[in-house]
């Protein structure tokens, strides 16, 4: 631990940002080579490299880990794992509601009548794949970093928590390179503070990695499924209004119901880190 105890948190929050940055890079050259396809309405080259992508970099995060001495072995095993998964209670009911409103807001003439097997297995690939990657950076290297750093101050873990939560947050605000119009952007910053409270949570009461990594990916899941499950025209027209309305403005109103429909996951992230003690950390590989 020494090694790491003597880096600083400009380290920590650099190596963040190389990940990120690399994710963004790989997908803005993936929209690129296949810009054609996507706007026709075919996103499953994409989302099958992406998470190929995805996997490549979390692999790049665990041998930084184990540079660092923060890959504890039991955590990406599955002990506590079934703990982790029943902690994340909340979130499966969020993944469904959010699932039902976007189809239900939907024309069903455009979805596929027979949806390919395949094409779902690819999308959820690329939502897990997601999930992974964010959870390996933020909750293992990062929170395990700020925590090995804050062994010896009270309440060390759950500020640690708090901390990398925030870095996970402000790691959004890439997403203004996309989309220009600050108010979605900012509420997205918001919401991925909340989520990320409440995954750090599971994590540390778990102590077990793969438990908020599935959770994460399943909450993706819920809105990339669209992906498999519309049709290439509908896709197409949908990929344009988003481009379209990248510009556009955004209403107050708007931007605090998508405050609002994820504050259950703060309220339970603080309710959970009432059980939370200091984060010891585990034997490592």
């Amino acid at each position: 631990m020494k090694a790491l105890t003597e880096r600083s948190y400009g380290y920590i929050v650099l190596i963040t940002l190389i990940v990120f940055l690399a994710l963004g890079a790989a997908s803005s050259i993936l929209q690129n080579l296949f810009a054609d396809r996507i706007a026709q309405g075919y996103l499953m080259e994409y989302c099958l490299s992406t998470g190929a992508v995805q996997m490549v970099l979390s692999l790049l995060v665990i041998w930084i880990m184990k540079r660092n001495r923060l890959f504890y072995k039991d955590e990406f095993t599955n002990k506590g794992l079934w703990k982790g998964l029943k902690l994340g209670w909340l979130a499966y009911i969020f993944a469904v509601l959010l699932f039902t409103l976007n189809y239900m807001g939907q024309d069903k003439t455009l979805f596929v009548v027979s949806p390919n097997p395949l094409h779902v297995l690819i999308v959820l690939f690329s939502a897990l794949t997601t999930g992974f990657l964010e959870e390996t950076l933020v909750r293992g290297f990062v929170l395990n970093a700020i925590n090995v750093k804050l062994l010896g101050v009270k309440d060390g873990t759950k500020k640690a928590m708090l901390w990398s939560s925030a870095i996970f947050a402000l790691a959004h605000f890439f997403n203004l390179v996309m989309n220009p119009n600050f108010l979605p952007v900012f509420a997205n910053v918001i919401q991925a503070f909340m989520i990320g409270l409440y995954l750090a949570a599971i994590y540390v009461l778990s102590k077990n990695l793969i438990a908020p990594s599935i959770i994460h990916g399943l909450i993706d899941f819920a809105s990339f499924i669209f992906y498999a499950i519309l049709s290439p025209e509908a896709l197409s027209k949908m990929m344009s209004s988003t481009q379209a309305g990248a510009s556009g403005s955004t209403t107050t109103a708007t931007f605090l119901v998508q405050i609002a429909i994820t504050v259950p996951f703060l309220i339970a992230a603080l309710l959970m880190m009432r059980n939370v003690e200091r984060k010891v950390p585990g034997e490592v590989i």
